[in-house]
């Protein structure tokens, strides 16, 4: 008889953490989310396998249950929410207790798949439930005594970090896997939780991206011409991101052939677009959100991909793009280290800086045609999928 498996993904906070100014709608927000992604495609391969997606919510006054896009949702009350990541729901809690004792009473194996660990429930969770088996997915958070030296505001609060800090260090060895999105963060899992199964993993992109569209078809789809480079760019437009140093790098460039294609929104778009208008960069257009099949059409439309972030984890954006056999031109942080390779999928640059973006941009555009969507096959949300399971049952 085949092993009963049930899994519930946790969220790490409140989704209404992430709406902006007006927005409303939390479902566009948590579907789009990665445990929920991830719980789509557990649907999608391994349907014998039976997942749920919890979360706090700090704008819920009781417990809601929902099932959407073939997913059942629960969704608790926060007991306190005082600021991002430090959400507390103790009837999440109870009702976790309340799974563990049913999977011990009915003898199924209960895992419970926390995403992101570097906050108050994935540190009460791993606290209270030591033996029970815990998978933890990296988003791209640090550990307490990191996040207080990279946020200088909070230095005040120090004590409370070194408690925090304290207490994982005490707690993360109760995790059998962690999927971690940078280097920083398995070199300090390793010293934390040494007997622990740490690996670098990601979320996983579709098939349809590995889909070759003919790149003249796609610019004359999208009434582009054929003579020039054209760049491409993707995420929220913000500092963080690097738009600014991007941004003068065209300036830099606005002498040769090439344009650069903005996808994307952000708090800071107007900042941005006032610059392009100061300096006439007539080789700079934003595009706004550009989602599905035309999405696709501008990455197959393109020449390479940039994204020259100060901070990052691991882009699915810079996935998207090898999968589309782009060569990339990003910085070194995160997990960008670990998914390129500097001289064979692109060019590894050093942050905050326009002149090492145009050495970036130049280099790449001289590249012969290469075969580098290959080394994106180990994103596809198959592969990705399959490796997880096989740590559930091991």
């Amino acid at each position: 008889m085949e092993e009963k498996i049930k899994v519930i993904m946790i969220a790490h906070c409140s989704h209404s953490y992430f709406l902006g100014e007006g927005e409303k709608d939390l479902k566009k927000l948590f579907l789009n989310d990665w445990y929920v992604k991830t719980a789509k495609q557990l649907n999608k391969f391994y349907p014998k396998i039976e997942v749920e997606c919890w979360a706090p919510e700090k704008l819920n006054i009781e417990k809601e249950e929902m099932i959407l896009e073939g997913v059942k949702f629960k969704f608790f009350p926060v007991t306190f929410s005082p600021i991002y990541a430090l959400d507390l729901s103790i009837s999440m809690i109870k009702e976790l207790k309340g799974e563990v004792r049913k999977s011990k009473e009915e003898n199924y194996k209960l895992i419970i798949h926390i995403h992101e660990i570097h906050n108050l429930h994935g540190l009460l969770i791993t606290t209270l439930f030591k033996n029970q088996k815990i998978i933890v997915q990296h988003h791209g958070g640090s550990w307490p005594l990191k996040h207080i030296k990279q946020t200088k505001r909070y230095k005040f609060f120090f004590p409370i970090f070194l408690l925090a800090q304290i207490w994982e260090n005490l707690v993360l060895r109760n995790v059998d896997y962690f999927y971690a999105l940078s280097e920083d963060e398995i070199n300090y899992l390793r010293r934390v939780a040494p007997n622990s199964t740490i690996r670098f993993q990601t979320m996983g992109i579709d098939d349809e991206y590995f889909k070759r569209v003919d790149k003249k078809i796609a610019r004359k789809k999208l009434n582009l011409g054929n003579k020039e480079k054209i760049l491409i760019y993707i995420g929220r437009i913000n500092d963080v991101k690097g738009v600014g140093f991007l941004l003068e790098a065209m300036n830099k460039l606005k002498e040769e052939n090439i344009l650069l294609k903005i996808i994307g929104f952000g708090p800071q778009e107007d900042k941005f677009k006032k610059y392009v208008k100061d300096n006439n960069l007539k080789n700079v257009e934003f595009l706004g959100g550009v989602f599905g099949e035309k999405k696709l059409l501008y990455l197959s439309a393109s020449d390479a991909f940039v994204l020259p972030s100060s901070k990052e984890g691991a882009p699915v954006t810079v996935m998207e793009a090898l999968a589309k056999n782009l060569p990339v031109v990003v910085t070194n942080v995160g997990g960008t280290p670990l998914m390129v390779k500097n001289g064979r999928e692109g060019i590894i640059i050093p942050p905050r800086n326009s002149e090492e973006i145009v050495s970036g941009i130049r280099e790449v555009l001289k590249w012969e045609k290469r075969d580098i969507k290959k080394y994106a096959e180990i994103y596809k949300w198959e592969k990705i999928i399959k490796e997880t399971v096989g740590d559930y049952g091991n």
